[in-house]
Order: C-alpha cells, then sequence, then structure tokens
C-alpha cells in the first residue's frame, strides 16, 4: 500500500429530471481522467435505491494529482455541468485506504 495515494469518494445528488445529463456529463470525462498520470483507478457508480444519487471512487497517486486533475478544462466543465444539475451541494471525502 502506498501511503501517498488518496482515494477520493464522491457522491453527488441531482435533480430527478437531470439524471440522464448528469450521467452523461459524468461518463464523458472518465477517459481523459483515466489517462491522467496521477490516475491510478477511477469509477463511477449510480445508486440502485435512487438513480439521481452518483458516487465517484478514484484512487489517485497523490494530492497534487487530485489538484492537477481539478484544474483541468474538461473537469472544468464537468463541474459547470454540476452546479446546473445538482439538486444539493457535492459530497467530496479525501481518504486513505486502511486494509491491505
Amino acid at each position: 500500500m502506498n501511503d501517498d495515494e488518496i482515494v477520493l469518494i464522491a457522491r453527488l445528488k441531482v435533480k430527478a429530471d437531470k439524471v440522464e445529463q448528469a450521467r452523461s456529463a459524468a461518463l464523458a470525462i472518465v477517459a481523459d481522467s483515466r489517462n491522467e498520470a496521477g490516475c491510478i483507478n477511477y469509477d463511477i457508480h449510480q445508486s440502485i435505491e435512487d438513480e439521481t444519487v452518483f458516487f465517484w471512487h478514484e484512487t489517485w497517486a497523490n494530492k497534487a494529482a487530485i489538484d492537477e486533475h481539478f484544474a483541468t478544462p474538461f473537469f472544468q466543465e464537468f463541474f459547470a455541468v454540476v452546479g446546473e444539475v445538482a439538486a444539493e451541494p457535492p459530497q467530496i471525502s479525501l481518504t486513505r485506504k486502511i486494509t491491505e
């Protein structure tokens, strides 16, 4: 286990009429995100109980890699869409994995 690695877990609840827009926007940045040098994994999940809730599970080499990701033009465009579709503010947690 690499002590520098950071696992980002995010939750986004979107407006009921914006689910497809949110899904499309999220999926549109997966390939670019996964191609970033500091990206170890980048996965998006949609809740089974509530289709308006999305989760991100990402592993990054370090905090600098996350900061670089947040600064990319494609992420900035995505986050602008988040502002339009969100039903509540996104929740973003930076974590370290403690299991082997």
